[in-house]
């Protein structure tokens, strides 16, 4: 899905950038970042500022209907080649089927950006099928294990780089908002000086204020190396953080467990087999490593299964009154 977003993405970008336009381009999906990324090119590159106060309006879906949209769009530009109509927040358009008869026959010299800010949209309908024939763009959510990826890329675009720790790091403490994520990275790059180039542990603490020692992943190998001390302290710091969540904590064990008793099954003592066997990081594989020479099998289908049990408690099922930071200490005394 990641390169799917991006693929499609950069398509549009580059030919926005070569000044190859469509006349209609719809953009709607859950994830907001890509979809306001094209609106806010469009709004500030097609048009110059000698053009742009004769041929460009922006419309926002609430105080717009569609009768307006239409006949804004069947204007000629003044003085330029198009005209440019963006329509945001669109999905609050009281009726989108409004402008189907635009969309039959849309003017040449217009080019009319529709951002549609919702998941679904129902691609059985006539105005769909409509769209279709132009760019229609859906943005959507990136899973997880995608999030780290798309941050060492991003950087990577800038000019930057940074370790896959750092970047899952990031993508652990931030969740999967990718317009609060690319602000965080803004202000790593802001802060470096313009002959380094590498984002670091002491960056992702300094600049985003996520602890390098304070973390899931710190708390992981702590619980691999059955390291009771440490996880409790970590435990106890992580849980003061008011970004702390425990059923994001519960889903990074699980997964953590789930892992290890794959490579505890697979026999492979080798970390770069298990690398190329299972595609897992360089760092991570250090603790699956760990977890499989301490845990036996059956503790860690234990584990397994307290994530679970866990996972329901922590969602108000069976808890009674506990806490999330007590739950976690729960947890970690059930499997240390």
């Amino acid at each position: 899905m990641a390169s799917e977003n991006n693929s499609d993405f950069n398509k549009i970008l580059s030919a926005f950038k070569s000044r190859k336009f469509a006349p209609v381009y719809f953009l709607y999906g859950a994830e907001h970042y890509f979809i306001d990324e094209l609106s806010n090119y469009a709004e500030h590159h097609i048009l110059n500022d000698a053009e742009k106060g004769f041929n460009q309006t922006v419309f926002y879906g609430k105080d717009v209907d569609g009768p307006t949209i239409i006949n804004t769009a069947k204007r000629f530009p003044m003085m330029a080649e198009y005209q440019l109509v963006i329509v945001k927040e669109a999905q609050n358009l009281k009726k989108l089927d409004e402008l189907e008869s635009y969309f039959e026959k849309p003017v040449p010299s217009t080019i009319l950006i529709i951002c549609y800010k919702k998941d679904k949209l129902d691609k059985r309908t006539k105005v769909y099928k409509l769209l279709s024939k132009y760019v229609v763009f859906e943005s959507k959510k990136l899973y997880d294990n995608q999030l780290s990826p798309w941050i060492e890329s991003y950087l990577k675009s800038k000019g930057y780089s940074i370790t896959q720790r750092s970047a899952m790091l990031i993508a652990d403490s931030l969740g999967s908002d990718l317009g609060k994520i690319t602000n965080e990275l803004e202000k790593l790059i802001i802060s470096k000086d313009n002959n380094d180039k590498q984002i670091t542990d002491t960056d992702v603490e300094l600049k985003i204020g996520i602890s390098k020692e304070f973390n899931i992943f710190e708390l992981i190998a702590a619980i691999a190396t059955k390291n009771s001390g440490r996880a409790f302290h970590i435990a106890h710091h992580i849980t003061k953080s008011k970004e702390f969540s425990i059923i994001a904590t519960l889903i990074n064990m699980n997964n953590f467990f789930s892992k290890a008793y794959m490579v505890k099954q697979s026999n492979i003592k080798d970390s770069f087999q298990l690398q190329k066997q299972f595609g897992f990081n360089s760092f991570q594989v250090k603790d699956y490593m760990s977890a499989a020479a301490k845990y036996s099998a059956d503790e860690l289908e234990r584990c397994v299964r307290i994530m679970h049990e866990y996972d329901l408690r922590s969602k108000g099922i069976n808890n009674g009154s506990a806490t999330h930071d007590q739950l976690l200490k729960e947890v970690l005394l059930k499997i240390l």
